[in-house]
């Protein structure tokens, strides 16, 4: 077990940050933009990015799941060029199909979705870099699926330099608001994936057609809960813009954002496990290995989102200004779709090992099913918060399903009895620090911290935490970093 740590460490050090660097640099200017930007454009940038978010999905056609789930298929280096090569090929033709549709179809997608042609020119921003974004997501999965550590530093400096530049250059100085906001990413998944395409030309084949049919097979599978996932996370945005403002629009976007601190706090621990799992699934302790890090993840995970729900509305006047703290409790709530969006990638993991693609399928749609029933009956009388709970309710529903599901056919033994235990004394914290009444600040500060110290005291108590894992775990981090002062 201390291998594996010492590996999950190494990765999520080195590619794992690839997934950090950008959210985390769009946290840091987060107070600029908030400055410069009205709750209304924030909100036009975030449902134009949700527009985008939805055409990849379908461009992808699962083509990332696809190749995570057969990347590992045989030992040989041939095997693995030629499954890389393949799902380029296929994401380089949907991607430049469909950024093309995007930019023929903007007009009409932007009198759909605001009723006037104002934001025409932001849609057709999306179609012209449409197929980079695509293309980049195929390169740096094939990377981290190679376990290749360095070129993922390598597209770690890349985002951090674009989205620096970006920010600074489109926003700050040149102030074009909510296409400002959609510059930056586009710059950055576009130089993403030309630095990706050189350093991974290695490991990129030429195309089979046998191989393409099977991604293209894995993915119409994988598609469905691709399409899903999606649905659970932004689908609630096309029934806000017709129920509520757009100033209302950019509180939930900026509540959104604050919710995905966890996910920055989580990405790089969740994008170095799923490879190294994989890697390790055929180890006769694998599935006992799982279980232990199962502990880990959810802990963390249910600590940050007690931290957030407590903090939120200093985090939004810290990070925002006034005009956006009505956001706070809203972002509360959402830190839950961080909690079960973790459990569900350590579900995945199972998912891929046993190949029961199906069953992954199957459950996220149950999940998007219910959530968008939700949307349609919360949303029209209690606008945000109707869309703050069928939220949450939509994502956690998957991952109940697919956990009864998987014990079936490739049973784990997490702690479950110590996982739900968690969990309820972590939704009681919650929602006692949702009626922290509005003292004076010193004294509001030590009362969040006194709510916050009893989470890690009921861990040990669950059991969720071993005084021996402790031990060990200090030890562990004093190690690391005695060799990383001694390298230095």
């Amino acid at each position: 077990m201390r291998e594996t740590l010492k590996r999950l460490t190494k990765m999520t050090a080195g590619y794992g940050m690839v997934q950090w660097a950008g959210p985390l640099l769009s946290f840091i200017f987060t107070p600029i933009i908030t400055r410069i930007l009205a709750p209304a454009d924030y909100g036009v940038a975030d449902y134009v990015l949700s527009v985008s978010s939805a055409a990849s999905i379908l461009a992808l056609f699962a083509l990332p799941q696809a190749l995570a789930a057969h990347f590992n298929n045989h030992p040989e280096i041939a095997w693995q060029r030629r499954i890389t090569g393949s799902a380029l090929t296929l994401a380089l033709m949907f991607g430049a199909g469909a950024g093309l549709l995007i930019f023929i179809l903007a007009p009409i997608i932007a009198q759909l979705s605001f009723g006037n042609q104002q934001y025409v020119h932001l849609f057709r921003l999306i179609g012209v870099a449409f197929v980079f974004g695509v293309s980049g997501a195929i390169l740096t999965g094939a990377a981290q699926l190679a376990l290749r550590v360095r070129w993922g530093m390598v597209f770690s400096l890349t985002s951090i330099i674009c989205t620096v530049f970006g920010n600074i250059v489109f926003i700050v100085v040149l102030r074009l608001g909510a296409a400002g906001m959609l510059l930056t990413p586009i710059l950055t998944g576009t130089v993403l994936s030309g630095v990706a395409l050189v350093m991974t030309r290695q490991i990129i084949g030429p195309p089979a057609r046998a191989t393409m049919g099977l991604l293209l097979h894995s993915g119409a599978l994988l598609l469905p809960a691709s399409a899903a996932t999606w649905a659970l996370q932004m689908i609630d945005r096309f029934f806000l813009v017709n129920y509520v403002s757009t100033t209302e629009l950019g509180y939930y976007a900026i509540a959104n954002k604050i919710a995905g601190l966890l996910y920055v706090v989580m990405a790089p621990i969740y994008a170095a496990w799923t490879p190294l799992a994989l890697a390790m699934q055929d180890d006769p302790q694998a599935r006992d290995r799982y279980a232990i890090m199962s502990r880990y993840f959810v802990g963390i995970a249910l600590a940050a989102s007690l931290a957030l729900s407590l903090f939120a509305t200093e985090i939004l006047l810290v990070m925002t200004r006034p005009a956006y703290v009505p956001a706070a409790p809203y972002a509360g709530v959402l830190a839950y779709v961080q909690v079960f969006s973790g459990i569900g990638t350590l579900l995945y993991t199972g998912a891929l090992a046993s190949k029961q693609l199906k069953t992954v399928s199957w459950v996220v749609m149950v999940g998007a099913g219910v959530n968008i029933f939700l949307n349609m009956a919360l949303i029209p009388s209690f606008g945000l918060w109707g869309a703050t709970i069928a939220t949450v309710i939509g994502v956690a529903v998957p991952q109940g399903l697919l956990y009864v599901l998987l014990q079936r056919v490739y049973p784990i033994p997490y702690p479950i009895g110590k996982l739900l235990a968690a969990l309820a004394v972590q939704v009681i914290l919650v929602i006692v620090a949702l009626h922290v009444p509005p003292l004076h600040f010193p004294i509001r500060l030590v009362l969040k911290m006194a709510i916050f110290l009893l989470l890690p005291l009921a861990f040990v108590a669950l059991g969720m935490i071993t005084p021996f894992e402790m031990a060990h775990g200090r030890l562990f981090v004093v190690n690391q970093a005695r060799r990383l002062w001694r390298s230095r």
